[in-house]
């Protein structure tokens, strides 16, 4: 049976619907955030942001735990708490297993679950294609955004740079929220005196979880093609490409180098969606 919480009853009946997602996201995280930096404790740390993002896919969707039929938004909470619970029991272990092993689990999860969670040889014949894929993606933005000291306004602007890439493509407005989620659970960790990358990992995984999902949803890829949605998926990591490499041009901004290179980055990965999407369509 699905768990419901009646959120007029908590105290955000004021706030409007299409930010409760992400203010409730915003609110766990900074609270877990807040609580590890006072009690020094490592693993509320690492659970702090992808908390956060289970917390605010569920105000969302509303369930937690639903029968599989196909991929749907509905799936996307249990996701983040598999990812989550990969990530606490890693940093419960320390370096061994380590962020690899992390790392796998997680891309080898979620593009099992994402493409339908087969659970016999002939349905995972038919949909490993899509599971690869999905694995691959995620990959990507873990091995782009969980290193060793990972930056939270990376990841705040990855979050960011796939909300606004969602509403260029007119993707019905639950798909910018469930982006902004992660994204707003990012700032939350600068509450954090220093953050690992196990403590990055599960909003980098749920950033490459949503894109995944839109593709799979809207996009033409699956079919062979691209359009504007698959370039909007992809638009995160053309801007996490673009960053190092506009840094190194604007050293004489000194400290803040490395922020206005990540979002002149992400203005210049969302121009290349507008483009897409008068060029290719949706």
């Amino acid at each position: 049976m699905p768990i419901h919480i009646d959120w007029d009853r908590v105290g955000v009946a004021a706030v409007p619907h299409d930010l409760r997602g992400p203010l409730i996201g915003f609110v766990v995280a900074l609270a877990l955030a807040v609580a590890a930096r006072f009690m020094r404790s490592g693993l509320l740390g690492a659970a702090a942001g992808g908390a956060g993002v289970v917390a605010g896919w569920y105000a969302i969707g509303g369930r937690l735990w639903v029968t599989y039929a196909r991929p749907s938004v509905d799936h996307l909470a249990f996701a983040a708490a598999v990812v989550l619970a990969i990530a606490i029991l890693c940093a419960w272990l320390g370096r061994n297993p380590g962020a690899l092993f992390a790392l796998l689990l997680t891309a080898v999860f979620i593009g099992w679950w994402l493409c339908g969670a087969p659970r016999n040889q002939p349905d995972l014949l038919q949909a490993w294609p899509i599971g690869l894929g999905v694995a691959v993606a995620v990959a990507l933005y873990v091995r782009s955004l969980a290193t060793d000291a990972p930056d939270p306004l990376r990841l705040a602007l990855t979050g960011l740079t796939m909300a606004a890439s969602f509403y260029i493509v007119t993707l019905p407005a639950i798909w910018t929220q469930l982006a902004l989620v992660p994204a707003l659970g990012s700032l939350a960790l600068f509450a954090l005196p220093a953050i690992s990358g196990l403590a990055a990992l599960p909003i980098a995984a749920d950033i490459a979880t949503v894109g995944s999902l839109a593709v799979i949803d809207f996009g033409r890829l699956p079919h062979l093609r691209v359009g504007a949605v698959d370039v909007a998926a992809a638009a995160p990591l053309l801007a996490l490409w673009l960053t190092p490499r506009l840094t190194g041009r604007l050293q004489f901004a000194g400290r803040a180098a490395t922020a206005t290179a990540g979002v002149l980055a992400a203005l210049a990965a969302t121009g290349v969606v507008w483009i897409a999407m008068r060029a290719l369509g949706r």
